[in-house]
């Protein structure tokens, strides 16, 4: 049987199981099956290696140790976080050479021994690059030169010059269009020196919003204003032109913003920042270094706009300038064609012009924390054919030598910054969009064309361009390939820290297996689990998978363990793949790198606990029993939503605690963009996907962006009868907990002839809950996935159930 047949076999038996349309699972079938999980539903981790030298004996007794432990797979990963270059037990393996082959192989062939499936990622180090990636095939951004000439005469010019990363530039167009210089300023354009951690890194958690529905997240805290931006005609007396924003860190960050105001006359101008000092022009200190005002009727925060970074541009801001200020398109003169080098000679008409040279330039992104020969370039985002030369350098080598011991690709989230452009863009955009872009190319430096209106939404189909080409050239083409391989393949697409323009929704249809991840510190749960098993039902996904407990530290407990698991099996995950297990050069249980006689636990360059060291690692042999019971039924019959959240359509998207509506607090919710709308029926009163999942109502997310489009359909289902909703109050909920609510998560699921509910204490002390459920059934059976046995609860006369539960104990109902 070839490859791409046994992979469809494989999708086509585990797509039927898990919409519970196979042959049904018998009672007692499921039950055995619940009690002794088969591999396939154990946990998984990811196996690190590259910190130091890896040995044959170390491999052994790690696979054997995960395997008694009731792990079920390994993902080797080559992550190197070592704080020293020079180890005295020896550097690690350079990749490619014949030891690293060796220990690779030995890796593969003894997981197989003791039966744990074997997976490889699919970089050296993440996210998806090496030295293999060429410039051409590298992320790249646009970058702008301009100069002013007078027309009505020959212009013969030099260029201005565009620096870029390393040296590449690729120019990409020169246009000249007229300008009228009135003595105003209208924007401020600064370098700023981030501060923080970015909104669009700051992974979104429940109950962390604030009574102004202020922006928030872990790790983020709300930075001062960095100042004011004053202007004056004498130098004495100065008036407030607006209000500096600061601008977070995050990856790969863009560190240019641009503010647009109305048109103001002034001689001098000064930024009095926060702390009293004043900078003025050309002088720049604290969170600015450098920054200038100019005359050009720019779009405010346009680098946001044109996903030079990906950062939420919430609210409009550009003033509504008048047409003599911006740009006509029929103005827009193409001198492309009249370059000769970096040399210009045109004949101009009589005016005053601007001429802008448009140019191809590197982000800079290269991969990180692999084997430091094989570091290079990440490649090109946006590229199918970057995506193959990348699997083919690295990925097709591997199997090529060991693919029948390989099970499936993972893929670590994006972490490479953001960018804008790829060398097919243009022939991308006409082909999705329907028009050329060319004419609108000034957008990519901040003008405004036409109106404001009509350059906002250009440049919103060129950010769902940069989206579709992530979806379909970067994250689909390694999931053709995979197939193709006849591999499994789970992908972070696109990961929590969401710096590149993208929906983290949407994107997540072009993978078998999406995966979302949630860390030991996040206590309330992770809103990527979220968006990673909203799209697995939206899109008709089996299993929402999840990077696991990441970071966890040996202060960890396994209750602290436990929690984080049942809040993100509560928001849908499926599938546990933990971050991480470092690979122990020695044979012994515990150890330390520079004394290998104690019995301090293991730490290799960061601290991953989660490991054979660990003195709890008896202890925490419960939590993967527990995991594994839990995905046994999680997997099986049909999650069971309430409603579905309308987050609306704009780009770069992920779930934000600060736009959900009100409401959502006992309801099971999906959370989705525009585009999974078109793939919605209406079945009587509600929504329903092609899998079966059905909706009672659209809530819509506050602020909600949303396109004619989406705005026509949703408009049909509501005379159709849908519930459209500003809020989830209204819904009923089909458990109502009544006592225990604020320590108790749950989720619903519908299986062949029965209804299930997943429920766990997320605390620390023996919860009561009481709770009553829609159906009214006279008992309940209760799965308890500690102990692998099962209680009968009766309904009291009151209509309710009481269900004890024990510090961090989950168990599921059925009826």
């Amino acid at each position: 049987m070839s490859k791409v047949i046994k992979y469809l076999h494989r999708m086509l038996t585990t797509v039927l199981m898990a919409v519970g349309s196979f042959v049904a699972v018998h009672a007692q079938t499921l039950q055995q099956l619940w009690k002794n999980p088969t591999d396939d539903y154990r946990v998984k981790t990811w196996w690190f290696f590259g910190y130091e030298h890896t040995t044959d004996e170390g491999i052994t007794a790690d696979v054997e140790e995960l395997s008694k432990a009731g792990f079920g797979g390994v993902v080797y990963y080559d992550q190197n976080h070592r704080n020293a270059k020079n180890l005295p037990s020896g550097m690690p393996d350079e990749g490619f050479s014949l030891e690293w082959w060796h220990h690779l192989r030995f890796a593969a062939s003894e997981a197989r021994r003791v039966g744990l499936s074997f997976e490889i990622n699919i970089s050296n180090g993440y996210c998806a690059g090496g030295r293999w990636i060429d410039a051409d095939h590298a992320m790249q951004r646009v970058a702008c030169a301009k100069l002013r000439v007078t027309g009505g005469k020959e212009v013969s010019v030099d260029l201005p010059a565009i620096n870029g990363p390393e040296g590449y530039v690729k120019d990409i167009a020169v246009l000249a269009f007229p300008y009228c210089d009135d003595g105003q300023m209208r924007h401020i354009t600064a370098r700023y020196v981030p501060q923080g951690k970015g909104r669009n890194g700051a992974m979104q958690g429940p109950g962390l919003v604030d009574e102004h529905n202020s922006f928030s997240g872990y790790g983020f805290k709300t930075l001062p204003d960095v100042g004011t931006l004053q202007v004056s005609d004498d130098s004495l007396k100065w008036h407030d032109v607006l209000t500096l924003q600061p601008m977070y860190r995050s990856q790969g960050v863009y560190p240019l913003r641009t503010n647009a105001f109305p048109a103001t006359k002034g001689k001098y101008w000064r930024i009095k920042h926060s702390n009293g000092t004043l900078d003025y022009e050309g002088n720049a200190s604290g969170d600015i270094r450098e920054w200038s005002v100019g005359e050009e009727a720019l779009l405010d925060c346009w680098e946001e706009r044109v996903a030079l970074q990906s950062d939420f541009a919430e609210g409009e801001h550009t003033p509504q300038y008048t047409p003599q200020e911006i740009i006509n398109p029929n103005d827009i003169i193409d001198l492309t064609d009249k370059v000769d080098g970096n040399h210009l000679r045109w004949m101009a008409p009589n005016c005053e012009w601007t001429i802008i040279r448009l140019a191809a330039v590197l982000t800079g992104a290269k991969s990180k924390h692999g084997r430091e020969n094989l570091l290079g370039y990440e490649c090109d985002k946006l590229s199918a054919e970057a995506a193959n030369l990348h699997w083919d350098r690295y990925v097709k080598v591997i199997l090529d030598s060991i693919g029948p011991m390989v099970q499936g690709i993972t893929m670590d989230s994006h972490e490479g910054g953001s960018q804008n452009w790829t060398p097919r863009m243009l022939e991308e955009f006409r082909t999705r969009r329907g028009y050329d872009f060319t004419p609108w190319l000034p957008v990519l430096a901040g003008y405004i064309i036409a109106s404001k209106e009509k350059t906002a939404q250009v440049l919103y189909d060129y950010r769902l361009t940069i989206a579709d080409c992530l979806r379909d050239n970067y994250f689909g083409t390694f999931q053709r390939r995979a197939t193709e391989s006849g591999m499994t393949f789970t992908a972070q697409a696109i990961g929590n820290a969401l710096c590149i323009t993208g929906d983290a929704i949407s994107v997540k249809q072009a993978v078998e297996k999406p995966q979302g991840e949630f860390w030991t510190y996040q206590r309330d749960g992770a809103y990527d689990i979220k968006d990673c098993s909203s799209a697995a039902h939206l899109y008709g996904k089996p299993i929402a998978s999840a990077e696991a407990m990441t970071d966890c530290e040996y202060k960890d407990t396994p209750a602290d363990l436990l929690r984080v698991c049942n809040i993100a099996l509560s928001m849908g995950a499926q599938e546990f793949v933990v971050c991480a297990t470092p690979h122990i050069p020695y044979p012994q249980s515990a150890i330390r790198l520079n004394d290998p006689t104690t019995s301090t636990p293991y730490i290799a360059g960061r601290e991953y606990a989660i490991n054979r060291s660990n003195p709890k690692w008896e202890d925490m042999k419960s939590i993967w029993q527990q995991a594994a019971r839990s995905m046994v039924l999680l997997r099986h019959g049909v999650a069971a939503p309430d409603v579905l959240v309308y987050l609306g359509d704009d780009i770069p998207m992920k779930i934000i605690t600060n736009r959900l509506p009100k409401g959502l607090e006992g309801l099971d919710w999906d959370a989705c963009t525009g585009d999974a709308l078109k793939l919605l029926k209406v079945r009587g009163n509600q929504l329903v996907t092609e899998g079966g999942i059905a909706y009672k109502a659209l809530v819509m997310s506050k602020g909600a962006m949303v396109t004619d489009k989406s705005r026509q359909l949703i408009d049909e289902w509501k005379a159709a009868g849908v519930p459209i909703l500003q809020s989830g109050e209204s819904i009923p909920r089909p458990i109502l907990i009544k006592q225990g609510d604020e320590s108790v998560v749950h989720t619903h699921r519908h299986l062949s002839e029965q209804e299930l509910f997943y429920i766990a204490n997320k605390e620390n002390h023996d919860t009561d809950v009481t709770f009553r459920l829609q159906d009214q059934p006279q008992k309940v059976t209760v799965w308890h996935h500690a102990t692998g046995k099962r209680t009968i609860l009766k309904r009291r006369t009151d209509n309710s159930f009481l269900l004890r539960l024990k510090p961090v104990e989950s168990v599921c109902i059925t009826y």
